[in-house]
């Protein structure tokens, strides 16, 4: 009995003692310190400087090496020392972005990511049926809203984004943009990215809850719709100069286009008067010819004469 008090005594107090550690982690969090490191990291970035840049909250990702060691930037992240990897069935106590996820990523997501980090999973979009998506398990799984890739392998294809794409996403939705940028700063193409969702991601930057970013991701898209179903109605010759695609050798009618036309006409109606007099005056002198003329030019007369009948 004294024995089972024991263990008793013992499971209590090893759980207290996860929950104490757990409670310790998140008091010495401080958003102040969070925005130094931040700042730290950003200007580091922004300076060029070689040594291994500090970032303000935990970045892990899930390796499956399902994709191209050289294309990868998921990996890149991980040698320049901004990633750590995590093991199939270690659990991760942030956010994750995982195509299972239960709920939308969110901006009421920042304290989350500021105190417990931001993982992702890196595998090929083409072998994302054979992912083991329930060994890796999170307390916070979300999804990401509608995006464009901007990388290389996937450009401007709706929702393939790379793992340097997903996280510098995710911090822009939960208002760290700054974040976003020293990652993407450390690919050639990476900026674009942002230049490429700007609207799309101010948007679901200034909602609130899942429900709202899910309501602007629903918007959008409706819009995006309308504009081409606008587009497929019209007339493709129908262009005008104030449009984008201006088409500069297609004549625009003006307002005395009409008169003009009438005008010429009226010149052309002129012509075939002049023309009609100058047949007959010609018609008289042939035949003022013919009469003084010889027998020869006598029966070309007469030829002409049979040829009107």
């Amino acid at each position: 009995m004294s024995k089972s008090k024991v263990k008793g005594h013992h499971g209590r107090g090893h759980k207290g003692h996860k929950n104490s550690r757990s409670n310790c982690r998140d008091a010495k969090f401080s958003e102040d310190r969070f925005a130094e490191t931040m700042e730290a990291a950003i200007m580091a970035v922004e300076n060029e400087e070689e040594s291994e840049v500090k970032f303000p909250c935990p970045l892990m990702m899930w390796d499956l090496g399902q994709c191209d060691p050289k294309k990868c930037s998921g990996r890149k992240l991980m040698r320049l020392g901004f990633v750590k990897t995590l093991r199939l069935k270690q659990h991760f106590g942030g956010i994750v972005l995982t195509p299972v996820g239960t709920s939308c990523l969110a901006p009421d997501d920042r304290t989350i990511i500021m105190q417990k980090g931001l993982a992702v999973v890196d595998c090929s979009w083409a072998q994302i049926d054979a992912t083991p998506f329930g060994k890796m398990t999170c307390s916070f799984p979300r999804l990401l809203p509608y995006l464009v890739a901007a990388n290389p392998v996937n450009y401007g294809r709706p929702c393939k984004l790379s793992c340097v794409e997903a996280f510098a996403a995710a911090f822009y939705i939960v208002g760290l943009p700054k974040l976003g940028e020293v990652l993407l700063k450390k690919f050639k193409w990476g900026t674009a990215f942002y230049d490429l969702n700007e609207e799309l991601l101010q948007r679901y930057a200034n909602c609130h809850t899942s429900e709202e970013v899910i309501a602007a991701q629903k918007s959008y898209l409706d819009e995006i719709r309308k504009e081409d179903e606008n587009k497929d109605m019209r007339d493709p010759m129908d262009i005008g100069s104030d449009d984008e695609c201006y088409n500069p050798n297609r004549h625009e009618l003006q307002p005395g286009d009409y008169e003009d036309d009438d005008d010429e006409d009226d010149d052309d109606d002129d012509d075939d008067d002049d023309d009609v007099e100058e047949e007959e005056h010609n018609d008289d002198c042939d035949d003022k010819k013919s009469i003084n003329n010889d027998d020869d030019e006598c029966k070309l007369s007469e030829t002409k004469d049979d040829h009107c009948h």
